[in-house]
């Protein structure tokens, strides 16, 4: 498979149906995809800083073009954030900005971005449409597949969760080139 040209995998579970596209600059095209799938037309992007700061104006900026206006939300990086407080202040960010169930969450970075994402998505109003970006080998290949949500207690991780599959997931590899080499190894 040429990883130069964009591929759709399908999922298939009893469940949920959904594509991951895979490519070079899948992420591009990815808002007009969504536009297809979802009827609303807000996007709230949830990704660390320095992903903001390099990436956000070309997510926004895809989303945009696909119709949707554009929040962003920061979450600190690392596991440590991955808890019930940062998903509280992510709800008390939605409800401010009027996120409702028609809103699309976006998860835009690796496993904690997604599982954290996903799990607020799962349980925010009931369930809200969220969508995997991942950032890291590791989320591109395991965490953005399968809807495995959650968040951390001080018992254990992933303590708290729940199985949301993604409408979809945008596996840009492009994005593989800002990871330090060890990040890129333990995928």
């Amino acid at each position: 498979m040429s990883m130069s040209s964009p591929h759709k995998i399908a999922v298939r579970t009893p469940t949920e149906n959904y594509d991951i596209h895979v490519g070079q600059d899948v992420l591009k095209p990815f808002g007009h995809h969504l536009a297809e799938l979802l009827p609303g037309r807000k996007a709230f992007l949830v990704s660390h800083p320095t992903l903001l700061e390099w990436y956000g104006p070309t997510v926004t900026d895809a989303l945009q073009q696909g119709g949707f206006t554009t929040e962003t939300y920061a979450i600190p990086e690392g596991e440590t954030s991955k808890n019930l407080q940062t998903a509280a202040d992510l709800y008390t960010h939605l409800a401010k900005c009027g996120a409702d169930r028609r809103s699309v969450l976006c998860a835009f970075g690796g496993g904690v971005v997604g599982d954290l994402t996903g799990f607020a998505a799962a349980t925010y109003m009931r369930g809200i449409p969220f969508v995997q970006i991942p950032t890291t080998l590791l989320a591109m290949v395991d965490s953005s597949i399968g809807g495995k949500t959650g968040v951390n207690h001080e018992f254990g991780k992933n303590m708290i969760g729940s199985f949301y599959p993604p409408r979809a997931v945008c596996t840009d590899i492009t994005l593989l080139r800002s990871l330090p080499e060890r990040e890129y190894r333990c995928g």
